[in-house]
């Protein structure tokens, strides 16, 4: 019910947000110098930044990036190509500079030495080279970026055993030097694990129900996100998490949807992927089981989206079977409804056959009991929550991150099918995941290598670590999408490892580990923020019984609350609160749409006569009420209760019956809405009443003694007239 931004919109805000944000940051790099240089250790950024080779009297710094080709993975028997590159982030030239590439004869053997030299590069004492590559990054311009490629050769690659090896780049020489760090792999045996790639279908963050006509075709667009995520699955083995609040709200314009939208279905349902869907509106599932939901939150209907004229002429035919939502109704029936095609249906006197709510949320064939709680809120009260959840009697099975389970150096980082006190779980590689999710998330080609190198060295640890137990890694929910960093992810994704991406099922079908959940993070914030969306609810709920539909206003609230909840808020806290504020607003102004206008205060000058009051309805449909009327003493007596019919967008007169038992005085009467469930809405409105019942015996005598008096004057006039008349005739 609260209105939002169009997706696009929305999306352009925050690039041009970020703008000043990335202004800024430059220029505190060029004011920081060395101490601006090494990255956190949690960071997926390999580069490092210290002081560089500037113009002659000009202390000046650069950014300084190294990244192998190939995502970081040496072909045996070829030279390993290394780009670099230098941006000058200063208002003088620097001057072109050696590069110095090297690898050293010590493999990183875990996690925690690919994250420590990411991080803080060893000192040179410690280095024992074997690979050195030297070259020069021209002389850059003030605010440019210079390159070069350089190329370890092939014979000292082949002399080193399979492992993940560090790379190092040194731009410049003496105490001008800069330093980038990056990764690269020997590949060994891929083992026999299976691999999987899970990548999100998803829109960005909403407040509404459902995405409108002109979002749709923004989003669906050549340049638009969901195309670009589209796009970037297609011809790969990705496993897709797809919100299925996207494809009804393509479904429910029926012929009126854009046109580039009834395509992006059309290619979905088109693709031979695995699939599964997420909780309409990707609704956050830790923030459900925080708040005490026992079952995740689902919409029983999105009847009042459909418009009979989108579908006339049009016949519903059935889409590959498979659960929208694992926590829907699973009531048998047609389970999807593709892109419509017309069908000839002659003057028959009856409507269009409206989609279903399984029609309409339909993903194509998929895997129905499956749930993906955002990176990092997997914890054990939700995994136990979920996993005792069933869908035909078969037990769901949910996605954790490696992070979130013990043992996360060996199997758990693995992507391991496992159990976790009961639940079954698919563990997916935190570290490979995150820096799959930078590489989809950047345009920069430099950049976007460096990730996907490290998601290569991740990778082939967890390979090493375990040949036989599959591997799985996830992009998340992404908080931007390019086309090119997205397509990139998956290819790399779908290939990690020297292994080739399979579908869920081979998955699923692998050995299970007994696991345990030990992290995770509780989202008390978005928990609290659900209880008050959900009181909100029951009031709406409450109130929608004046309707003869509730759910033109339930079902809109709770398709508007599940993307309230949507993951796509979790990297926006600010704009969170705002849309969360406006919908509270708005819910509001619903529960104040009907209401008795305040009447001025009535005299009553009769025993009896009926009182007018009225009644406004701001909202678009017609309501039914009863209006009950109270006296605060036995002077009056009311007719207690007078049926309302109000119209859409207009107030309604309503007259109530009065009587006086007193000749005057002063008294009150209550007003109070009901609805025919006898529900309250609105306030109670006092109205206060004279009584001067006596008036009216006043008025009646005045008006007999007037009455009486011209009829006395009209005989009198009339005997005169007849008397001048006499008087004439005998003249």
């Amino acid at each position: 019910m609260t209105p939002s931004l169009s997706a696009s919109v929305r999306h352009r805000l925050r690039r041009l947000a970020a703008a000043p944000a990335m202004l800024a940051a430059l220029l505190t790099l060029a004011l920081a110098g060395p101490a601006a240089a090494a990255p956190s250790a949690s960071s997926p950024t390999t580069a490092t930044t210290t002081t560089a080779p500037a113009a002659t009297g000009d202390a000046s710094t650069v950014t300084f990036a190294v990244a192998p080709s190939a995502d970081g993975v040496v072909t045996a028997g070829q030279p390993l190509a290394v780009s670099v590159s230098a941006r000058n982030a200063t208002g003088s030239t620097v001057p072109a500079s050696s590069v110095h590439l090297t690898t050293l004869t010590q493999a990183l053997a875990t996690r925690a030495d690919v994250k420590a030299w990411l991080a803080a590069p060893a000192a040179d004492a410690a280095r024992t080279e074997l690979a050195v590559a030297d070259g020069e990054v021209p002389s850059i311009v003030p605010l440019g970026v210079g390159s070069a490629t350089l190329s370890l050769d092939a014979t000292a690659l082949a002399a080193l055993a399979p492992g993940v090896y560090p790379l190092r780049a040194d731009y410049g020489s003496g105490a001008s030097t800069t330093t980038a760090v990056s990764v690269f792999v020997v590949p060994g045996d891929a083992g026999t694990g299976a691999l999987g790639l899970v990548a999100p279908l998803t829109a960005p963050a909403q407040s509404t129900g459902l995405l409108t006509s002109t979002e749709l075709a923004e989003l669906t667009a050549p340049d638009g996100e969901l195309r670009a995520q589209l796009d970037a699955v297609s011809g790969t083995a990705a496993i897709l998490a797809v919100d299925p609040a996207i494809v009804a709200a393509i479904r429910v314009l029926g012929t009126s949807a854009p046109a580039s939208a009834t395509r992006w279905l059309a290619d979905l349902l088109q693709l031979p992927n695995s699939r599964f869907a997420l909780q309409f509106g990707d609704a956050d599932l830790a923030a459900q089981v925080a708040a005490g939901q026992s079952t995740p939150l689902t919409v029983s209907t999105l009847a009042p989206y459909l418009t009979e004229s989108d579908f006339t002429g049009i016949t519903p035919s059935p889409a590959p079977s498979g659960s929208a939502d694992p926590t829907a109704d699973p009531t048998p029936g047609p389970t999807g409804v593709p892109a419509p095609t017309p069908t000839p249906t002659g003057n028959t006197g009856t409507g269009p056959t409206l989609p279903t709510l399984a029609q309409l949320t339909d993903i194509g064939a998929g895997t129905g009991s499956v749930f993906w709680p955002s990176s990092g809120t997997a914890t054990a009260d939700v995994v136990a929550a979920l996993g005792a959840l069933t869908v035909d009697d078969i037990a769901s099975i949910t996605l954790v991150d490696s992070e979130t389970v013990t043992g996360s150096e060996t199997q758990a980082a693995a992507g391991a099918r496992g159990t976790a006190n009961g639940a079954q779980v698919l563990v997916y590689d935190a570290d490979a995941s995150r820096a799959l999710a930078t590489a989809a998330a950047t345009d920069t080609p430099l950049t976007r290598a460096e990730a996907l190198a490290e998601a290569s060295a991740y990778a082939a640890l967890a390979v090493a670590a375990d040949p036989s137990a599959p591997l799985l890694v996830a992009l998340d929910r992404p908080s931007e999408v390019t086309g090119a960093g997205s397509r990139a992810a998956v290819v790399a994704g779908t290939h990690l490892a020297g292994r080739a991406a399979t579908d869920l099922a081979t998955l699923t079908a692998a050995p299970a580990a007994t696991l345990s959940i030990a992290g995770g993070e509780v989202p008390t914030d978005r928990a609290a923020d659900l209880t008050a969306l959900l009181a909100g609810e029951d009031e709406l709920t409450d109130f929608a019984t004046i309707l003869a539909d509730p759910a033109l206003i339930t079902a809109r609230e709770r398709a508007s609350i599940l993307q309230l909840l949507g993951n796509g808020w979790r990297a926006q806290p600010a704009q969170a609160a705002a849309a969360l504020e406006a919908h509270r607003t708005q819910t509001q102004e619903t529960l104040e749409a009907v209401a008795v206008v305040p009447p001025s205060d009535i005299t009553l000058a009769a025993t009896s006569a009926p009182l007018t009051f009225s009644v406004r309805n701001d909202l678009p449909w017609p309501v039914s009420l009863r209006l009950i009327a109270t006296p605060n003493d036995p002077r009056l007596v009311v007719q207690n209760t007078t049926e309302v019919e109000a119209g859409p967008e207009q107030n309604t007169r309503v007259q109530v019956p009065v009587e006086a038992r007193v000749g005057s005085g002063e008294s009150t009467l209550s007003l109070q809405l009901r609805s025919p469930a006898m529900v309250a809405i609105g306030d109670t409105v006092p109205v206060h009443v004279t009584v001067r019942a006596e008036w009216e015996s006043v008025g009646l005598i005045v008006m007999a003694a007037l009455v009486g008096a011209m009829i006395v004057i009209g005989i009198v006039r009339t005997v005169r007239k007849m008397r001048r008349r006499k008087e004439d005739s005998d003249g």
